[in-house]
């Protein structure tokens, strides 16, 4: 009735004000696919037009965590909706000026006048906490770029780690496995191979390797419980994306995927690997070697042309919906989606 749009609603400012609450409240790293999706549905350029990772980085840095949820804190969604939501959060948010108080929301309000009228109630210092005395200091989501990730948007959920780092850089042993069930195969059966600071690696698992880029939240949580019964820190890495409910050194989205021959495809058992949220930066010391990265990129590229084109690593696909996802299906970091080109 009032000729409200959901291109109106779908802004810009209001891309940010969703982006700035996810992170002040531990999201998913979904949120760098589902973001991007929506704002290409609106004609928006989410890199370009709304934050660059720069910014992004930027925010996290500065942007405290507001909710003490889990998976990494002690309470659910439905005790946040209990002391006030996400209504509070965003009143906390307004209130020291990080988001846009004039983006216009569904209900014919803008997002400042609909916080106006709900009157959310304080903090309770419980499950939700105050910008000035938050339940972490920074910023839920990290992007991460270096050697396996050049182009950016590799995903880390800093909210959701318990361990393994030493001033900010965790450094690994790399554990290659080629797809999801490889890796559940040994954590099942050889549980006790796995050590202190391994990297595991799934690959393959990308928006067009798996294809359709699957969540990996049984392996994650494989993970963790080993973690937390041996008191060590097993990191992981994968192109594939993660539940919401994934905790532990998990990184996510790392492109170019395996599929189309990205670093991510050229690591090896042993490689050694280095994460650096101080300089937000995702690197194999080995590829960092021109000699070693071309050695292993011809030899990819060779035995993917010997099997028609597809590395023999990457499973075969003949069903129709699954083959064109596979042909079509756009980068993490342009969301993941089948759009033709």
């Amino acid at each position: 009735a009032k000729g409200i749009r959901p291109r109106d609603i779908v802004t810009p400012a209001s891309l940010r004000n969703a982006l700035t609450v996810t992170m002040a409240m531990g999201g998913s790293t979904n949120v760098m696919l589902h973001s991007v999706e929506i704002a290409r549905a609106a004609g928006i350029d989410l890199w370009d037009e709304v934050m660059s990772q720069a910014e992004f980085n930027a925010l996290s840095r500065r942007l405290p965590v507001l909710v003490n949820m889990r998976p990494f804190g002690a309470y659910s969604m439905v005790d946040v909706e209990e002391s006030g939501g996400v209504p509070a959060v965003v009143r906390e948010l307004l209130a020291d000026g990080y988001l846009d108080a004039n983006a216009l929301t569904c209900t014919g309000e803008t997002l400042g006048e609909q916080i106006g009228r709900l009157a959310p109630p304080a903090p309770d210092d419980r499950v939700i906490y105050s910008v000035g005395r938050p339940f972490k200091d920074t910023g839920g989501l990290r992007l991460l770029r270096g050697n396996l990730a050049p182009g950016g948007g590799a995903i880390l959920k800093l909210a959701g780690i318990e361990g393994g780092m030493s001033g900010g850089v965790f450094t690994g042993n790399a554990r290659v496995f080629n797809g999801e069930r490889a890796l559940i195969r040994a954590l099942d059966e050889r549980p006790g191979d796995f050590r202190d600071h391994d990297m595991v690696v799934i690959r393959y698992e990308g928006p067009r390797g798996a294809p359709g880029m699957p969540e990996m939240l049984d392996p994650t949580s494989k993970i963790t419980t080993l973690c937390r019964q041996q008191n060590i820190t097993i990191a992981l890495m994968t192109d594939a994306r993660f539940s919401g409910g994934s905790v532990g050194l998990v990184i996510g989205h790392v492109g170019p995927e395996a599929f189309l021959g990205g670093p991510i495809a050229l690591v090896e058992d042993g490689d050694t690997i280095v994460v650096n949220v101080n300089e937000d930066r995702l690197d194999c010391l080995q590829l960092d070697e021109a000699e070693t990265f071309e050695r292993r990129s011809a030899a990819w590229r060779a035995a993917a042309e010997a099997n028609g084109g597809v590395h023999p690593d990457a499973v075969p696909v003949t069903h129709r919906v699954l083959s064109r996802m596979r042909a079509t299906a756009q980068p993490a970091l342009r969301g993941g989606g089948m759009v033709p080109s």
